[in-house]
């Protein structure tokens, strides 16, 4: 309980501070190298393997056994030395990290994935929008409302790495997208604090915080286990007490990776709740780069889910899990007119999934929903430019990621309803 009063009492200083670690090599790293070959670099970053080999292998042996994906260990190489060397001290996971629990959650991920999916979409992440100081960062950098669709589609491909069965595994992609995941926030401080410099952009460091500073990070990584699961029950699913530790147990060892502080403090899930709710609470306000934030997201949700029959249920859902208070902060407005058939097959649709029926009728509409939430995901395009993400095999089996699935999804999609 100390620990937590202690880390609550924090919050308000650890708005000053960044990521001394990641911040210190990006520094150094862009007086070195020209931004396009940094750039290069974090998207060749994809697979585990190019950071790291089994315990007790050769690197002939661990290349020889990897050698199938589209990035193995034999090209390591591709990376500046200085790279390889920073990678290869901050890719191990914390000494406290439990293999077990990291397993629970991702096989919890694999019975309720497209769920969590939806509420990370429709609550989570607009519930990070309405922190005001943390959503005036994201705005002026840009990066989301330069190409809001694309960065939206990467953070869910942020939670299928980390989260997919085998993702902290050599040939999965879990660590490796975590340490892109702090470079690229390490680059985004420096180029916003070097244009706060200039004075091309206004932003008072002193009253608004450190750029993506250790509140903002400490947030993130709550936003993604106790706020989801929050919004995963509110849809009706009975998650346990050791689901939700395990889920939360896995994000803290993803906050280490990119750079978070003090996690040990959080010690279970009752934790994790009161300091998400104590950072929403003096963090909550209404601002001009929240609403453009949720507006985008609100647009791409929609986007992905095109069909008539579910005409405005995205700002439903977003009001439904997130509460008046939060969805009046970002101005989110529920159309006045809806279709009711929307409400039923969303409900319908999640019932289904939740119970995993398997007669004939259910199973289609079981499908649906999945259909709904990743295939599109999946397949996404913006501004003519393949944007979709990547969802392992195993997990596309296991959510009825099929031709005959996405056939259906096609058709339904030009059906009128």
């Amino acid at each position: 309980m100390n620990d937590i009063n202690t880390l609550i009492g924090q919050l308000t200083e650890k708005r000053k501070i960044g990521d001394i670690n990641a911040d210190k090599f990006i520094d150094h790293i862009i007086k070195e190298h020209d931004i396009r070959e940094i750039n290069e670099i974090f998207s060749k970053l994809v697979y585990n393997n190019q950071i790291t080999s089994k315990t007790g292998e050769t690197d002939s042996e661990s290349e020889k056994s990897y050698e199938h994906l589209p990035h193995s260990p034999s090209e390591k190489n591709i990376f500046p030395e200085e790279f390889t060397k920073y990678i290869a001290e901050n890719s191990e996971l914390p000494e406290w990290a439990d293999l077990k629990q990291i397993e629970m959650a991702q096989k919890t991920f694999t019975l309720i994935g497209p769920a969590f999916i939806m509420s990370y979409f429709c609550k989570s992440l607009p519930e990070c929008y309405a922190c005001g100081r943390g959503s005036e960062i994201l705005y002026k950098t840009g990066r989301l409302t330069k190409q809001p669709r694309r960065r939206i589609a990467q953070t869910a491909q942020f939670v299928l790495d980390v989260m997919s069965p085998g993702g902290f595994e050599l040939d999965g992609r879990g660590i490796a997208t975590s340490i892109k995941v702090r470079l690229v926030h390490a680059s985004i401080r420096y180029y916003f604090l070097r244009q706060v410099k200039l004075k091309t952009i206004e932003y008072d460091i002193e009253s608004s915080g450190y750029p993506i500073n250790q509140e903002d990070l400490l947030g993130t990584m709550l936003a993604f286990s106790f706020v989801v699961i929050e919004g995963m029950e509110k849809l009706g699913f009975e998650i346990t007490i050791e689901q939700k530790e395990a889920i939360l147990h896995l994000w803290k060892c993803v906050g280490f990776l990119i750079g978070v502080e003090d996690l040990t403090s959080i010690s279970n899930y009752e934790d994790s709740g009161k300091v998400w709710n104590a950072i929403l609470s003096s963090e909550i306000a209404k601002t001009d780069a929240g609403e453009s934030l949720s507006g985008e997201l609100v647009d791409f949700l929609e986007e992905l889910i095109p069909d008539k029959a579910l005409d405005g249920i995205v700002p439903i859902l977003m009001h439904h899990l997130m509460g008046k208070t939060a969805s009046d902060t970002l101005n989110i407005k529920t159309p006045k007119i809806f279709r009711p058939l929307s409400i039923i097959t969303i409900i319908l649709g999640i019932l289904l999934l939740k119970f995993r029926m398997q007669n004939k009728i259910t199973k289609i509409t079981s499908q649906y929903v999945n259909m709904v939430l990743m295939v599109a995901l999946e397949k996404y395009i913006a501004n003519g430019e393949d944007t979709g993400i990547y969802i392992p095999p195993s997990l596309k089996q296991d959510w009825n990621m099929d031709n005959k699935t996405k056939s259906v999804f096609n058709t339904m999609k030009t059906s009128k309803l």
